[in-house]
This record gives structure tokens, C-alpha cells and sequence, in this order.
């Protein structure tokens, strides 16, 4: 699931190093954090030459009619050698079927003759949170430049870079206490760097443990680790504690029954595939490494029996919210006392 060193990457980083472009970039992936990195090395690499309007394009969302796509591929450059084209989000190497507008024969026809006909001029940026790699149209686009996938980092380079990016800031944080940052935030970097931010404003030179706990928001998925925990071990005041705080925020109990069961469901996976190696579960549930390893331990507290209660519980307790016999609150400390006593059995 990281983000690797590959020939491809390495190709990008020398063309943006030498400032010799391919004619077409597909950057795509959910790390979006380092994506946007490489989209802005490659934009700043095309000069705009005083006319951005006309020289850095920028064509967003799936329903973007091809007469503007014309209109981008036919321009000429204005005071400058090269026009750059940035395409964000189109879809068109999804596998999903079109809703609406043009066909699924009339996009790839209209697209096949656009790839092959890229002007000398012209850099063409297609930026996607995902692509589907057996499709024509991605394959065509792999032919006429490059493709470079960005996936959450490991947790080893996740760690790295947060030690790194205080470092830049003349601030130091060991290895494990970065390694603790991590595991609180949401995966990706953008997230992780929120909270870095905070934590750079906020500290002296050396980031303590205390400190973490102090500034950073722990994601909803923690708070969610947290409460599954505390079925696991029994924790009847901890368990209620977690709930009570997550209703004085005024969260949605209808949001944190469903993180749960999402959460019991990955854990049921991981229990089944127990002889599969952790980036294979990590790949199996989308999910990056170090979460994985999270469901991975917390998966052996629970019998797969009681997983599979509690996954087909929260579909009776939906009904029961949906028909009016209980509310949204009450389901859920319904649920978690349930699960407790579930385990106790």
C-alpha cells in the first residue's frame, strides 16, 4: 500500500529535476497530499508567461462537455513556449458506467483521439483519486507519457517524514512519539500534517508524548479503536465514558453505530484471513498499514462468533430506530451494553 520508489517516480522526479516534461501525466492515488505535491512541481516547471487564464488550464469534475476539452486541446500558448492543461478528477479511466451525458463508446472515442493527438506545446495533467489499469483509455494514456500511483506511505516512512518535517523546523520528536501521531490521525498525510502544524506551533524544540495528547484531535476511527477496546476488555466505565464524550460533542449516534460496525466487520476479515500477511489484509480492507495492524490485534480479542452477533445486530437495532420503537441514542448504549455482555458469555 505505499507509496515505492518506482521507475515511474523516479522518471517524474528527473523530468521535473531537468525541467523536461512528458507531453501527459496521469497522478493518481489517495495519498492526495503527495499527489498535489507533484502537481504543483510539474505547474510551476510550465511558466504561465503573465496570461495564467490562458497558459494553466484547469478543467475539473466528470461533467466537464467536450467542447471545453476542444476548446483546452486547441489553444495556443500566450507570451510562453508551453500550455499546461490540469484535468482534476474526470473519471475517464473509471470503469464505472456513465450516469448521464455521453456514452461509454462516445467517451472512449473522443478520448482515444485526444491522447494520441497531444500538440508539442501542450503538458496535460489528469489528476484522479483512482484509475481503473486495465481500461483503453489508461493504457492509451500510459503510452503517450507517464502514470505515477501514490498510495499511503508505510509506517516506517510515515514516521520518517514526520521526524523530518520537524527537523525542518528546527524542532525534534523521537521515533515513537511520531510513531504515536501517526497511529492518532487519519491516514494520509494531509491529515497527519494538520496535526503536525499544531503541534510545530505549539511546542518548544523537543514534542513530547504529553504534548501529543494535549493538541492533537484524535480521528473519529481512534475514538471508535477506543470503544471497541473497552468492549473487548469489559471496561464498562470506560466504554460509557467514550460514548458520554462523543454526546456532549453532539455526534451522530447513528455515525458512530456504523463506524463500529465497520470497524467489526474489518476485524471479522482480519480474523479469517489470520494466516495472510499484513499488507495483504491492509489491501484486502483499503485501509493503510498501521491501521491494519490495529484491526489485526484487536480482531484476536473477539471470537468470531461474537463478530458475526455483532455485525447482524446493528441491522436489527437500524430497523428498530427507523420504525420509531427506539432512538438513535438509546440503540446505541443498547448496543455497547450488548456487546460487552456478549463477550462476558
Amino acid at each position: 500500500m505505499a507509496v515505492k520508489k518506482t521507475d515511474d517516480l523516479l522518471k517524474l522526479k528527473k523530468q521535473i529535476k531537468e525541467n523536461k516534461l512528458s507531453p501527459l501525466y496521469v497522478l493518481y492515488g489517495e495519498e492526495d497530499f503527495l499527489r498535489d505535491i507533484y502537481v504543483k512541481r510539474i505547474i510551476e516547471c510550465v511558466p504561465d508567461g503573465g496570461f495564467p487564464e490562458f497558459n494553466h488550464i484547469r478543467l475539473s469534475g466528470a461533467d466537464v462537455p467536450f467542447s471545453e476539452y476542444d476548446d483546452a486541446w486547441e489553444s495556443f500558448p500566450m507570451m510562453t513556449d508551453k500550455k499546461l492543461i490540469h484535468i482534476k478528477d474526470s473519471g475517464i479511466f473509471s470503469s464505472k458506467r456513465n450516469t448521464g451525458g455521453a456514452s461509454t463508446e462516445e467517451k472512449k472515442e473522443f478520448w482515444s483521439e485526444k491522447l494520441a493527438r497531444i500538440s508539442e506545446d501542450t503538458v496535460v495533467i489528469f489528476d484522479e483519486s483512482s484509475v481503473d489499469k486495465r481500461s483503453a483509455l489508461y493504457k492509451a494514456a500510459v503510452k503517450a507519457g507517464t502514470a505515477v500511483e501514490f498510495n499511503h506511505l508505510s509506517d516506517a516512512d510515515l514516521v520518517t517524514w514526520v521526524v523530518k518535517q520537524c527537523l525542518n523546523a528546527k524542532k525534534r520528536m523521537s521515533k515513537e512519539n511520531a510513531y504515536y501521531l501517526v497511529t492518532l490521525c487519519d491516514p494520509g498525510l494531509g491529515n497527519i500534517n494538520n496535526e503536525l502544524k499544531k503541534l510545530l506551533d505549539f511546542c518548544d524544540e523537543e514534542i513530547y508524548k504529553s504534548d501529543i495528547d494535549r493538541v492533537v484531535s484524535k480521528s473519529m476511527q481512534v475514538i471508535v479503536f477506543e470503544l471497541t477496546d473497552a468492549i473487548m476488555t469489559g471496561n464498562v466505565n470506560k466504554a460509557f465514558s467514550t460514548l458520554n464524550g462523543l454526546k456532549t460533542v453532539k455526534e451522530s449516534a447513528f455515525n458512530v453505530m456504523y463506524l463500529m460496525l465497520s470497524s467489526f466487520e474489518k476485524m471479522l476479515k482480519a480474523k479469517v484471513m489470520e494466516y495472510a500477511s499484513q499488507g495483504e489484509i491492509a489491501a484486502e480492507l483499503g485501509v493503510a498499514p498501521f491501521v491494519a495492524r490495529k484491526y489485526i490485534e484487536s480482531a484476536r480479542g473477539f471470537s468470531e462468533d461474537s463478530l458475526v452477533w455483532m455485525v447482524r445486530r446493528v441491522a436489527e437495532l437500524d430497523l428498530a430506530i427507523k420504525e420509531g420503537r427506539v432512538d438513535e441514542w438509546t440503540a446505541l448504549e443498547q448496543y455497547v451494553t450488548e456487546c460487552i455482555h456478549c463477550i462476558k458469555k
